[in-house]
C-alpha cells in the first residue's frame, strides 16, 4: 500500500529570500576595522603617555625634596657660622667646624689661642637667623644657595646687659659639597648689595 502525502507535508528544497540590503562599500569595512584600532591606539598612547609622565613626576618629587634638604640644613650652617657667645668659645669653634668642610673647615679649626682670647674678650654674643634663602644650584654632591642673614649682636659684659642689641643684615652666597651622608659648607662669602 502506498503511502499518501497529504498536501503541504513535501519537503521543500531551499528558497531564496530577496534581501532590500545593499553589500557594505570598502569605506564602510575600513571603518568597521579602523576605528576599533585607532581607539585601541589612543588608549595605548595615553597609558605610555601617563606611565611616562608619572615616572616624570617621581624624579621632580625626589629632585625637590633634595632641594628641600639642601636648603633647611645650608640654613642651619649658615645660621651657625654667624653665631658664637663669648662665654662658649671653645663650643662655638667645635659648631664651626662640625658644619664645613676643605680649606673653610682648615681655617676654622687653626684659630689660634691669641684669636680666642681676643674673642673672649670682645664680650660679644652673635646671634646669626636665616631670613630667605634658595638653591641656585644642585646636583648629585654639590650646591650653592644664596642667603639674606640677620645677625644680632649683644653686648655681653656687665656693665652692656641693658644695652640695645645691634643687628646687621648681610647676605651671604655658600657652596654646600656632600660628605658621606650629610651636606657640609664648602664656603660661605658676603655678598655685597648693589644699591643702584
Amino acid at each position: 500500500m502506498a503511502e499518501q502525502k497529504s498536501p503541504g507535508s513535501e519537503r521543500r528544497g531551499p528558497t531564496l529570500v530577496e534581501t532590500t540590503e545593499e553589500p557594505r562599500s570598502t569605506r564602510e569595512r575600513v571603518l568597521t576595522w579602523a576605528l576599533p584600532v585607532v581607539a585601541v591606539c589612543v588608549l595605548a598612547a595615553g597609558l605610555f603617555s601617563w606611565w611616562r609622565a608619572s615616572g616624570h613626576d617621581q624624579e621632580m618629587v625626589d629632585e625637590a625634596a633634595r632641594r628641600d634638604r639642601v636648603l633647611i640644613v645650608a640654613t642651619s650652617h649658615i645660621e651657625t657660622l654667624n653665631s658664637l657667645d663669648h662665654r662658649k668659645i671653645d663650643e662655638g669653634l667645635k659648631g664651626w667646624a662640625a658644619v664645613t668642610t676643605g680649606t673653610l673647615h682648615d681655617q676654622l679649626t687653626s684659630v689660634s689661642e691669641e684669636d680666642r682670647k681676643v674673642l673672649a674678650e670682645q664680650k660679644k654674643i652673635s646671634t646669626g637667623s636665616v631670613m630667605d634663602a634658595a638653591v641656585t644650584e644642585l646636583d648629585d654632591d654639590s650646591a650653592t644657595v644664596i642667603a639674606a642673614v640677620e645677625i644680632t649682636v649683644r653686648d655681653g659684659s656687665a656693665s652692656g646687659e641693658d644695652a640695645e642689641p645691634t643687628v646687621k643684615r648681610n647676605r651671604f652666597a655658600a657652596d654646600l659639597v656632600k660628605v658621606g651622608d650629610d651636606w657640609l659648607l664648602e664656603s660661605l662669602e658676603q655678598v655685597a648689595v648693589n644699591m643702584s
